[in-house]
C-alpha cells in the first residue's frame, strides 16, 4: 500500500505554523538587547564621553549661529542709526571736522538725483499721455508722428493730438518710455545707495568724535546701548571657543 505525503495534515499543526513566534517574544528581545547597549554605555567611558562631546557640539553650534545672527542684527540697527546721524547732521548742515570732502559729495549727489527725479516725473507724464491720448508737446514728435524718448527735458503737455499716431506705434512708443523710466528709476536708487553710504560715513565720524550739542545725545544714547548688546553677545561668542 501506498501513502502520499502530505495528504492528509493536523488542523492543529497548521494553525501553529501560521501563527509563528509569538509577538511579545519581539518586544521581550528588544529589551533585552537595549539593556545590553545601556550596560555597555555605562561601563565604556570613552563612549559616554563621545556622546556627551557631540551633543555639546551641538548645542555650542546652535547657540553660535543664534549669536552670530543677533551680532548681525545689532550691526544692521547700529549703521542705520549712524544713517541717521549722518542725515540730521548734513540737514541741519552742522560743521563736522574732516567731513568737508564728504559734505560735497552729497551735495554733487543731491543734484544729480534732483534732475533725475524730474526727469522721472517727466517720463511718467509722458506715458500716461500715451496711455490715455491726451495732448504730447509738438517739439517731442517727429513729422512722422513718432516720440523721442530721448528728449526728455522738455516740460509741457500741449501739442499734436495723438489721434495722428496709430495704436500700434503709440503702443510701441510707451515700450519705449517704459525702458526710459526703468533705467531713470535705476540711476535715482545707484545715487540713493551712495548717498546712504556717505551719511552713515558722516554719522560715524560724528559718533567717534562725539560732538557735544545737546540735540545729538539721543543719538549717542541709542547707539551705545546698541554696541553694549554688540559687546555681550560678541564675548558670549568667544566663551564658546575660549582657547
Amino acid at each position: 500500500m501506498t501513502f502520499v505525503g502530505n495528504s492528509f495534515t493536523s488542523p492543529t499543526l497548521d494553525a501553529t505554523l501560521n501563527e509563528g513566534l509569538p509577538y511579545w517574544i519581539f518586544w521581550f528581545l528588544l529589551a533585552v538587547i537595549l539593556l545590553l547597549l545601556f550596560f555597555i554605555f555605562l561601563r565604556d567611558k570613552e563612549l559616554r564621553r563621545r556622546i556627551d562631546f557631540f551633543f555639546l557640539s551641538a548645542k555650542k553650534k546652535s547657540l553660535q549661529v543664534h549669536w552670530e545672527r543677533q551680532v548681525r542684527r545689532e550691526k544692521r540697527k547700529r549703521d542705520r542709526w549712524w544713517q541717521e546721524l549722518g542725515k540730521y547732521v548734513y540737514q541741519k548742515k552742522l560743521s563736522v571736522a574732516g567731513a568737508e570732502a564728504i559734505i560735497s559729495a552729497l551735495d554733487s549727489l543731491a543734484k544729480k538725483k534732483e534732475h533725475w527725479l524730474v526727469e522721472l516725473r517727466q517720463v511718467k507724464e509722458k506715458i500716461e499721455n500715451l496711455e490715455t491720448g491726451k495732448n504730447l508737446p509738438e517739439e517731442n514728435i517727429t513729422a512722422a508722428g513718432q516720440l523721442h524718448p530721448e528728449k526728455t527735458n522738455n516740460p509741457g503737455l500741449s501739442g499734436i493730438p495723438l489721434s495722428q499716431n496709430k495704436p500700434r506705434e503709440i503702443k510701441a512708443e510707451s515700450k519705449l518710455w517704459k525702458r526710459r523710466q526703468k533705467k531713470v528709476e535705476a540711476k535715482i536708487k545707484d545715487l540713493e545707495e551712495h548717498e546712504k553710504v556717505f551719511l552713515m560715513t558722516i554719522g560715524r565720524l560724528v559718533d567717534t568724535l562725539r560732538f557735544s550739542p545737546e540735540e545729538l545725545q539721543d543719538f549717542y544714547q541709542r547707539i551705545d546701548e546698541i554696541n553694549a548688546r554688540i559687546i555681550h553677545l560678541e564675548q558670549r561668542l568667544d566663551s564658546l571657543h575660549p582657547f
